[in-house]
Formats: structure tokens, C-alpha cells, sequence
């Protein structure tokens, strides 16, 4: 029968060791977030997120990271190694001292690439693994366990609603609550199987969207399978709680003697909402800066923002497929000069439209007053010759019909052999789209 003493020095031991910081990066584009609950690193007055994660890791490197670790920490952190290193593996680790509280301690930082058909991300973890630290909490452990460790796993476990200790072998488990946050669901302080109960009160209490999920997440196997290679294993999902879902995290890790789970459910509804209204207020002031005000597609320095994307992906020999389309309104002056700037206001708007129906999956940038660029990748890119086709074709019904808008296209794609600049790829579709110019004029 498990104790409570016993189960709160096992969870004082398991939370004690935790990750000090994460950062959620692009691949494609390097913005990132970083997390942290960590008072040490919020000391190191880290920027929370940014546009340029590794030009920004280098420079904040060089105030942190340990002297004497400085040249193999930038080494290792740049871009174009990770995703060399990472073709096979998995996980990457890189370890270095960073300095906190003016003294150098031992951490690791684990490298996790995902990649969808619409996703590309690195998720980056911060662990401490100063052995030093270990040793001096071991070797304190058996005069302080019986008072101590009781006092610190009651701290502990407040960052958590419910804890709870589950032995591997049997499923045998205590649990441990803190917050009153699940209602009259009814879970029991103690029980016989973990695993058996977990999966009869996810059936009622997760978020139907979530339980197919959670009720895989919620077996020995998945679990022993997922802390595999990491130290903990997290994951979100929605509570149902007096009719209403709450966003959930359940941490999962193993106790020290190896042969218990500690579990941690907490409630981040709060935290979830401040970070959507965050990232809601930051996306809409970030597309404001970069949107034509007039046809709301991106502006000239999206643009440029996006070329140095690119550029930075060739010269690392990030070989991501794309094509350039470039597009010239033809007869705008003569439309500003017989009907007036509205009626050309009204042309340009019209072209756009043209433009964003065709290249519906790409962005569209406006770099010029009758001059539009779009950068095709994935879906669009495959269909890319189909597009063209098609918006030539729509231009010359235009043409004939008199009162809709025509529009020269010239379209050029990476050649990873040959092409070592993005206005290379540009300058090709520009010249094409010139040439179809003159063919709609008769040239």
C-alpha cells in the first residue's frame, strides 16, 4: 500500500528536475515564442518571441551562455547544422553553461524538428543537468526527507490542480488535489488500477473533439513509449466542467526509483486565453504593418521580408521548392488619365481579385502601383504550369470582352543546381512577363 509520505518524497524528487525554458521556432520563417516559468531565466532577460530565433539566440549567447562554452554553443545553434544533424535523428542535444546568478551551470538544450504538410517547427527544451545540483539534493535527502521534502512537494504540487503517483507494475496510485477546479467528478484519493479508471472517467469528462486522443495517451504503453527519451511527456487537452471545456496539460515523468509515473494535471484555460489574445493582437499588428491598404494583399516590404527568407535558405542549402509569378497591370494609366484615380483604384482591385483566386494557397504581394508578385510553394507550386494557364486564358476573355482587366504574367522557378539568387529567379519571371506584355499588345 503506498503512503503519503512515500509518494510525496518520490514527487518532490521527479519535480524537482524540470525544463527551465521552451521555445516553439519556425523552420521556414525563424519567428518563435519562448516559455518559461523558471525565475532564473526570466533574471536573463530574454526576449519572449521574435522574428529571427537563431540571430537572435547568437546575440543573446554572447550576454549568457558560459565563456568558455560561447564557440561551440554558436556553432551548434546555427540553423543550416541542426538541420543537417537532425536528417536521422530525431532529437538533437547540445550542451553548454549558462551563467545564473554569476555562476555557470550545466544545462542541455533538446532539439525536437516536426514536420506536416503544413507545419515545419523545431521545439526546443532547456533542461538543467548540473550534477553538481543532483548531488547536493541527494546528499541532503535523507536528513530533510521526513520534513523537507513533505514541505516542498505540498509547493510543488500547487502548480498542479491533482497529482497523482501511479505504480508502473500494478496501477496501484494515490492522488493528491490541490484545487477544487474538476466539480463532482468524483475521483477517488486512492485506487487499485490507474490506467482502468483514468479511461472509464475520459469518457465522460474530455471534450468529445479530444478523447479519442486522450484515451490512447491514457495506457501504460503510450506513456513508458513517450518518456522513452525525454524526461517528461506533456500534452493539452479540454475538460468538460459544469458544461463548459477547460483546457487541460497532464506532465507525465517517472519517479527516481524508475518504477512509478508521477502525473501532474493542471488547468491552463487562463494561460490559453492570454496567449490567443497575445498572438491574436501581435498577428494582426504585424499584418497591418505589411498589408497595401488598398487590396489587402502584402505590401512591398512583406516582400522583401520574404525574399530574405529565401535568399537565407539557398545560401544554406535549404533547398524548400518555390516559383516567383510577376504581374503588370496593362492600360492602368490610360484608366487614371480618361476616367479618373478612382476608376483606377477600382482596376487594381479588380486585378488583385484575379490574382488571389488564381494563386488562392500562395501569398501575394503588391511591389509596385500596377505590379503584383506571387511566391507559390506546396499545393500551388505543384500546379503551378495549370495556374498559369488558367490566368492567361482568363486574361485574353478579358481582352475581348473590353471592360475587365488584363493582366501580363510571366512565371520562373528555383533551379536548385544552377540559381544561387532569389532576384535571379525574379529577374526570369520579370523578362517573361515583359514578353507576354508585348503579346497582348500585338507587339
Amino acid at each position: 500500500m503506498i503512503t503519503n509520505d512515500t509518494a510525496f518524497n518520490k514527487i518532490a524528487e521527479a519535480l524537482l528536475i524540470d525544463y527551465s525554458s521552451v521555445y516553439y521556432v519556425d523552420a521556414v520563417t525563424n519567428e518563435y515564442i519562448w516559455y518559461s516559468i523558471n525565475s532564473d531565466f526570466h533574471s536573463l532577460k530574454l526576449e519572449q518571441q521574435g522574428e529571427d530565433f537563431f540571430k537572435n539566440m547568437a546575440r543573446d549567447a554572447k550576454q549568457v551562455v558560459y565563456e568558455e562554452d560561447m564557440h561551440i554553443f554558436l556553432e551548434d545553434i546555427q540553423k543550416d547544422k541542426l538541420l543537417k544533424n537532425m536528417k536521422n535523428n530525431h532529437m538533437q542535444s547540445i550542451e553548454y553553461r549558462l551563467m545564473i546568478d554569476g555562476k555557470p551551470v550545466w544545462h542541455a538544450l533538446r532539439v525536437i524538428r516536426e514536420i506536416s504538410e503544413d507545419d515545419d517547427y523545431f521545439i526546443l527544451g532547456v533542461l538543467n543537468v548540473d550534477k553538481q545540483v543532483r548531488e547536493r539534493i541527494e546528499a541532503k535527502s535523507n536528513e530533510m526527507k521526513s520534513v523537507t521534502y513533505g514541505a516542498i512537494a505540498e509547493t510543488l504540487a500547487s502548480h498542479y490542480d491533482i497529482i497523482y503517483y501511479v505504480d508502473i507494475g500494478n496501477g496501484e496510485y494515490a492522488e493528491f488535489t490541490t484545487n477544487n477546479i474538476y466539480g463532482n467528478l468524483e475521483m477517488s484519493e486512492e485506487g487499485k488500477d490507474f490506467f482502468s479508471d483514468a479511461q472509464r472517467n475520459a469518457v465522460y469528462a474530455v471534450y468529445p473533439d479530444d478523447k479519442d486522443r486522450v484515451l490512447e495517451v491514457l495506457t501504460k504503453d503510450y506513456l513508458l513509449s513517450a518518456l522513452e527519451d525525454v524526461k517528461q511527456y506533456s500534452t493539452d487537452y479540454r475538460l468538460m466542467i459544469d458544461d463548459k471545456p477547460q483546457y487541460t496539460r497532464l506532465t507525465v515523468m517517472f519517479s527516481s526509483d524508475h518504477i512509478h509515473f508521477i502525473i501532474g494535471v493542471e488547468n491552463i484555460t487562463e494561460e490559453v486565453k492570454k496567449e490567443a489574445a497575445h498572438l491574436k493582437a501581435l498577428k494582426s499588428a504585424n499584418e497591418l504593418a505589411r498589408r497595401d491598404e488598398l487590396t489587402g494583399a502584402k505590401n512591398k516590404k512583406a516582400y522583401h521580408e520574404m525574399e530574405e527568407i529565401l535568399q537565407e535558405n539557398m545560401d544554406n542549402n535549404i533547398h524548400y521548392p518555390f516559383a516567383i509569378i510577376v504581374c503588370d497591370l496593362n492600360n492602368l494609366k490610360m484608366i487614371n488619365d480618361t476616367l479618373g484615380h478612382k476608376a483606377g483604384d477600382e482596376y487594381i482591385k479588380t486585378s488583385a481579385k484575379m490574382i488571389f483566386d488564381t494563386f488562392a494557397h500562395s501569398p501575394v504581394f503588391r511591389v509596385g502601383g500596377d505590379e503584383f508578385v506571387a511566391v507559390l510553394t506546396k499545393r500551388d507550386y505543384e500546379d503551378r504550369k495549370k495556374l498559369l494557364e488558367y490566368l492567361k486564358n482568363q486574361v485574353l476573355a478579358n481582352q475581348k470582352d473590353g471592360n475587365k482587366p488584363v493582366i501580363a504574367v510571366g512565371m520562373s522557378t528555383y533551379d536548385f543546381e544552377n540559381d544561387t539568387k532569389v532576384s535571379e529567379i525574379f529577374n526570369r519571371a520579370d523578362n517573361l512577363m515583359y514578353r507576354n506584355k508585348k503579346e497582348l499588345k500585338g507587339e
